[in-house]
């Protein structure tokens, strides 16, 4: 893979909306790198309010699980099968919002927009999209998270 820089709460908090965060799998036997974002409010609070009212669960419990659905798997794939369709229809919606971008051969980055991003969601096989999905939630949530460093303004 490429030498990209990790992330940190800092950069987060920094960044805001334009914060990304790359996000490597394996589909198919191929490496794939996809650059992830946060989700800014207006597609983050109809995902989570409808995992809320819908589902019964919030975005950590269902981070969880995404994570559990990959344990269960022997390969590390996820059976959507086995999950409600709501919940899959819901992590690939925040999947579509959060893709940014991918890496071309040769390590440069190619921006996507929402409606690249749909395809390449109504594209994948099996669990992809619900794996993505759960990783943006994560994403997301920590970017909340670093907007409360002490010091900062508005923090406690």
């Amino acid at each position: 893979m490429t030498n990209r820089p990790q992330s940190n709460l800092m950069e987060m908090c920094i960044r805001g909306r334009d914060y990304r965060e790359d996000y490597d799998f394996e589909m198919f036997g191929e490496e794939i790198a996809v650059q992830l974002g946060a989700l800014p409010d207006e597609n983050f609070l109809p995902v989570a309010g409808f995992l809320k009212q819908h589902l019964g669960m919030d975005e950590e419990e269902a981070i969880e699980q995404v994570e559990d659905a990959k344990k269960e798997s022997s390969d590390g794939s996820i059976d959507i099968g086995k999950m409600d369709t709501e919940f899959v229809v819901a992590m690939q919606k925040a999947a579509i919002h959060g893709i940014k971008g991918s890496y071309d051969d040769d390590s440069n980055v190619i921006e996507h927009d929402e409606e690249e991003a749909r395809q390449m969601v109504e594209m994948m096989v099996g669990g992809y999209s619900v794996e993505i999905g759960g990783k943006v939630l994560e994403i997301s949530g920590d970017v909340r998270d670093a907007t409360s460093f002490r010091g900062t303004r508005g923090s406690v």
